[in-house]
């Protein structure tokens, strides 16, 4: 609930740490500066890596006036060999990152800060 920003109802402008890949609108300076998607994944969670490196430097936007309907399924919910697939990725992503959330400041100071700009109070830690 809290990952996906919820209690936020979706219906302001938001910095936010994190951005879907099934939509995105990037800076082409901003991709120069942090590189594009990181071919060591295959599907998922490519788009975490990508705005992670990019929320370093610039704000990473929703922006609750535009939508787009992505018409396909999550397939690691419905397929064992994508659940793999992404379970693998994972790994790799926190391989890179660092599995332990206690010490990755960076992902708890991104996090901390969209919760307490975003979050109703009673959500703040």
């Amino acid at each position: 609930e809290k990952f996906e920003m919820r209690p936020t109802g979706y219906d302001k402008i938001m910095d936010v740490p994190y951005l879907s890949g099934c939509f995105m609108m990037l800076r082409c300076d901003a991709l120069r500066k942090v590189g594009l998607f990181d071919e060591h994944y295959f599907l998922y969670p490519e788009d975490v890596d990508l705005t992670r490196r990019i929320h370093r430097y610039y704000k990473t936007v929703f922006y609750p006036d535009i939508s787009v309907v992505h018409d396909h399924r999550q397939e690691s919910y419905h397929s064992w060999r994508m659940a793999w697939i992404h379970f693998v990725n994972m790994a790799c992503y926190f391989n890179k990152w660092g599995w332990n959330t206690l010490t990755d400041r960076e992902r708890k100071a991104f996090n901390r800060r969209a919760i307490e700009e975003n979050f109703p109070p009673e959500w703040h830690e």
